[in-house]
């Protein structure tokens, strides 16, 4: 098993490059039903490299995004400066360890991350930072469909293979298993009513955006990967054109969100 500090090492070019984005329609509903304006102040945690804090800083006054890896932060930091944006700020840390700030934030935002964190402790601590009449947005994605074929599905499959019948981060791959739900944690703590949002998205691959995107996750990052990387790259890009020989590829799904108020 590969020590958890290195799994991600070197992703962070490719995470802010390859991930899917996430759809415009999306951004609008958040500012509408929340209530955000050009005088709100957004907490972004488990943030990456602003996938959700970038975005949202063009809506409000200020954004602050908090994740664990300086390499994510430093990407961050990067990208933003590159877009001109002088409202959003990037921190190291764990989301447990977030300090209390000199101001309350309206809205708290965790994408794809939350089922890493102490659930719990992350709500406690929200519930000391938030407005009042702040809410949390616990944001995730489902693929729902891929073209041609599952070439999602066997992709992953060959990567368990390649890794020798598990992932290299084990049994928790895309993350530990939770028996309450993430529902069942908000209706539990201080934001207990709850709305959901759904948003649909498409995307359009080709080969090497798809191995990018892989060099950015746990299964392929270039830390996880090390010697490895040509053997890797070689198979998966193989696989993926056994299936679609033009090397492009679609993926349809969905992005979900779950707002917490307090009642």
């Amino acid at each position: 098993m590969i020590a958890a500090s290195e799994l991600f090492r070197g992703a962070a070019p490719y995470y802010s490059r390859y991930m899917v984005p996430y759809p415009k329609d999306f951004f609008q509903s958040l500012v509408r039903v929340c209530g955000l304006s050009d005088s709100s102040r957004a907490l972004d945690l488990g943030a990456g490299t602003g996938q959700i804090g970038i975005p949202l800083a063009r809506s409000v006054a200020k954004v602050l995004c908090v994740d664990p890896s300086s390499e994510m932060v430093e990407e961050g930091k990067r990208v933003a400066d590159s877009q001109g944006l002088k409202n959003i700020e990037f921190l190291v840390s764990r989301s447990e360890d977030l300090c209390e700030p000199n101001s309350l934030f309206d809205i708290a935002t965790i994408a794809g991350s939350f089922h890493y964190m102490d659930r719990g402790v992350v709500l406690a601590k929200l519930a000391q930072i938030l407005k009042s009449s702040g809410c949390i947005a616990i944001i995730s994605r489902q693929l729902k469909h891929s073209e041609p074929g599952d070439w999602y599905g066997a992709m992953l499959s060959d990567i368990k293979e390649f890794w020798g019948g598990s992932f290299p981060t084990g049994s928790e791959a895309f993350g530990p298993v939770h028996t309450v739900s993430t529902r069942d944690v908000l209706l539990a703590s201080d934001f207990g009513e709850l709305t959901k949002l759904r948003h649909y998205y498409e995307h359009q691959w080709n080969v090497e955006d798809l191995l990018g995107y892989l060099y950015s996750t746990s299964l392929a990052a270039p830390g996880t990967l090390g010697a490895r990387r040509d053997e890797f790259t070689t198979r998966i890009r193989r696989l993926l054109l056994s299936y679609s020989p033009s090397g492009f590829f679609v993926e349809r799904g969905r992005v979900t969100t779950l707002l917490g108020y307090r009642p």
